[in-house]
């Protein structure tokens, strides 16, 4: 045998034992991942956080926080992420004497089964729905949406007003946030191949040994607590649910805004992000990171403290603009909502749930 046959021979050899390893470790992932799964979903139905009710063919995940029923049934939805149950724990008790507090995860997130179908609004609202009527929760309804759930809220109390006594909006995303420009360009955009490139990497196990890469971890979170968001986010990442309602956002802004218009409900809008009264109060609570900054000075040419000045200037005029722009015009179509600022972060039901508690106890003692 000459020189290179053997030299080929031993290479073929290498590569049989690297693809024979390969398999061996993504199938040791693969099985590790499926026994974490099976252990995960127990030890969140051992915590109060699985409790799965049918929408018909699938089941949603509902949690129960408890709380007077007899008052409201407050029907919290968490937005385009994963974990909002441990979130809302700390908001959840501030209201548990002013109503029952349910946290309702739609198909795909947070432990809820996963389904094919888009994941449009209309579908998700029907959902939303079927799921409470099973449960044996009935209307009316306190819609208490986060985030991106302030869509489907939103398109909720618009199509069946009858059916919610109050909307409460934990800093939503406004339909028609976006200008046309950017609405075209989101729907040019295929994210297609990501997203089930994603779905691979969290349902082979990949996920498992890199959660900290999709879920860093919050200091302020217990073992437990961060141990739920982690199985969570492993669940809702993977789904392909999580994926479709990424290509859906566009579309279901669109037709939220067509959907709606003025009615009776009654409605608060909880503004954080840009809830800053003043140019020195955003200043105060120092919430540009360097990163932010730098974004919005990519060529100031001053000092540290002249670049930070001024990309806080910036950032007033951003808020000032939004609020003039999307909040404004969102609360006037939706008709009869009221604003409350309570300056912070996104997550102002985790950051400040006391004083969030507050402002909603008010707004629910006002409907009686």
């Amino acid at each position: 045998m000459s020189i290179i046959k053997k030299i080929l021979k031993i290479i073929s050899i290498l590569l049989s034992v690297i693809i024979i390893l390969t398999l061996l470790i993504f199938a040791g992932l693969f099985i590790n991942h499926c026994i974490r799964l099976s252990g995960n979903k127990k030890f969140l139905e051992e915590k109060g956080y699985y409790h799965l009710v049918s929408a018909g063919d699938h089941n949603l995940n509902l949690i129960t926080y408890g709380g007077a029923e007899e008052k409201h049934r407050i029907i919290a939805l968490g937005g385009n992420g994963a974990g909002f149950p441990v979130e809302l724990q700390k908001l959840a008790d501030e209201l548990s004497e002013d109503g029952a507090v349910y946290y309702l995860a739609r198909p795909g997130y947070d432990g809820s089964d996963d389904v094919k179908e888009d994941m449009t609004v209309d579908f998700v609202v029907e959902d939303y729905r079927s799921a409470l009527r099973n449960a044996g929760i009935e209307a009316p309804y306190v819609l208490m949406p986060h985030s991106y759930a302030s869509i489907l809220a939103t398109y909720w109390e618009s199509r069946y007003p009858d059916e919610i006594e109050a909307m409460i909006d934990l800093d939503g995303v406004v339909a028609r946030t976006f200008t046309d420009e950017e609405m075209e360009k989101m729907q040019e955009e295929d994210n297609e191949a990501a997203m089930r490139s994603l779905r691979v990497v969290m349902n082979t196990g990949i996920g498992d040994a890199a959660i900290r890469v999709f879920n860093p971890e919050k200091p302020e979170y217990s073992e437990d607590e961060q141990r739920i968001s982690d199985a969570m986010t492993l669940m809702t990442m993977g789904s392909r649910a999580f994926s479709s309602e990424i290509r859906c956002v566009t579309d279901n802004i669109l037709t939220t805004w067509e959907m709606m218009q003025p009615n009776d409900v009654p409605k608060l809008y909880i503004n954080a992000e840009n809830g800053y009264h003043t140019l020195e109060e955003l200043k105060a609570a120092d919430v540009l990171s360097e990163y932010r900054i730098n974004e919005l000075t990519p060529d100031f040419e001053g000092s540290p403290e002249e670049r930070r000045k001024k990309a806080y200037e910036m950032e007033w005029e951003l808020t000032q603009e939004y609020k003039k722009e999307k909040i404004q015009p969102f609360v006037e179509k939706l008709g009869n909502c009221q604003i409350a600022d309570l300056p912070g972060s996104h997550f102002i039901h985790w950051e400040k749930p006391e004083e969030c508690g507050e402002i909603i106890r008010d707004f629910l003692n006002n409907l009686n």
